[in-house]
């Protein structure tokens, strides 16, 4: 049974900043308030808005060896036990996002690196930022589904009210999945759906999929006259296609993906699409990795194409058959009196039989084409036809093989 999972908000207050600066310069006297406050500023400053003041506060306590401030350490604990503050943290939790090793220039221009990573136990989710040299030791592993655990953490509340576990120099992070206790924790596919699976009814999913088609950026003015960007792409599962759409900064960041790569969309928000279907959104508070590897649980990924029988009305498909009926192209006129073309046959799989209808410049793929020929088409759209059975019709991206 699959493990219910929640997340929730944090309102345990961090320890008032001035408590900290005082309890420093008592256990300090050689440093002066002047030198407290310029540290713990370079501090913000080189976590570029990642750490709050009290947070970077206590970050420049550890590192002037004092003790932890009045924070009991705190070992082997669950999600939900953690409130902000606590420190010198061990937990574990299966991987169930790890984004890309980012690095930035802080105020001394010097170099610093972080890795976002989301893990996840029995009681909820939570966030987890690894420092420095960690950030390349995480980087290096392919933790996606795997259980892992961290220890030397501190929790802070971040600024969207949640909590984050921030993992340093003396933190350490240790894959422990082959335990014996690897049972008492979820496995990634709970938390990701299948693209067949996504519904309107959903806010925000996880997907796991192969990039079938990318398409160019575009722009576009907003009502208040700023300009925007977007980015297309097709992802694909063993269940179906999905129109990714990537916003802004988030095209920016996807420069390196590609036809081929395994993409893992984290908080991706379903939208409504033009033709009744659906589409995957992502904006700047959607994250998303190319996997260098399938993770755990997904060793079996697959995107063969869909057995006719197995088709779903609103979903994009691909699918392998035989052409059973002479392709028929005709000319039609449509209500803004634009002249189109339409190309209309039947596809047999051996499991099904299903009519396919290929729309404007998409008709001359049917051109040609012969009985018995052996067919693969991309990016079908499914729908109920006039008749109530199910048709596949052309969208952006179609495409047919000859095989």
């Amino acid at each position: 049974m699959p493990f219910r999972i929640f997340s929730g908000k944090v309102d345990a207050p961090e320890m008032p900043l001035e408590d900290i600066v005082q309890r420093i310069l008592s256990s300090r006297p050689d440093k002066t308030r002047e030198e407290l406050q310029a540290m713990i500023e370079a501090k913000v400053e080189e976590a570029k808005g990642f750490l709050t003041h009290e947070s970077a506060a206590r970050v420049v306590a550890v590192e002037l060896g004092v003790e932890q401030l009045g924070v009991t350490p705190t070992h082997g604990i669950t999600v939900k036990d953690l409130v902000s503050g606590l420190g010198d943290v061990t937990i574990t939790g299966c991987v169930i996002y790890a984004g890309p090793l980012q690095k930035f220039s802080s105020q001394d221009e010097r170099e610093v690196k972080m890795k976002h990573l989301v893990i996840a136990d029995r009681t909820g989710e939570l966030r987890v930022v690894v420092w420095g040299d960690k950030a390349d030791m995480a980087d290096s592993k392919d933790l996606l589904g795997r259980v892992v655990r961290f220890t030397h953490g501190y929790v802070r509340a971040g600024y969207n009210g949640r909590l984050e576990l921030s993992i340093g120099t003396k933190g350490n992070i240790e894959d422990v999945s082959s335990d014996e206790k690897r049972g008492e924790f979820p496995i990634l596919v709970d938390f990701n759906k299948k693209i067949d699976q996504l519904t309107k009814d959903t806010k925000k999913v996880n997907v796991i999929g192969k990039v079938a088609e990318v398409y160019l950026p575009s722009t576009f003015s907003r009502e208040d006259g700023r300009d925007g960007t977007l980015k297309k792409l097709e992802l694909q599962d063993e269940t179906g296609i999905v129109t990714v759409v990537f916003w802004d900064s988030k095209v920016q960041e996807s420069a390196d993906v590609e036809v081929g790569c395994v993409l893992q969309l984290f908080g991706g928000k379903i939208k409504e699409s033009l033709n009744g279907g659906i589409e995957l959104h992502a904006d700047s508070s959607v994250r998303f990795a190319i996997l260098k590897n399938l993770p755990v649980g997904y060793e079996s990924f697959s995107t063969d194409p869909i057995k006719i029988k197995d088709l779903k009305p609103g979903l994009k498909v691909v699918i392998e058959g035989s052409v059973v009926s002479q392709p028929e192209v005709k000319e039609l006129t449509t209500s803004k009196n634009e002249k189109i073309r339409l190309a209309t046959f039947e596809v047999a799989d051996g499991t099904g039989r299903a009519k396919v209808q290929l729309w404007r410049e998409s008709a001359a793929l049917a051109e040609n084409l012969e009985i018995n020929k052996k067919i693969r088409l991309w990016c079908v759209f499914v729908d109920y036809g006039s008749a109530g059975k199910l048709m596949l019709s052309s969208s952006s991206g179609t495409g047919l093989d000859r095989i």
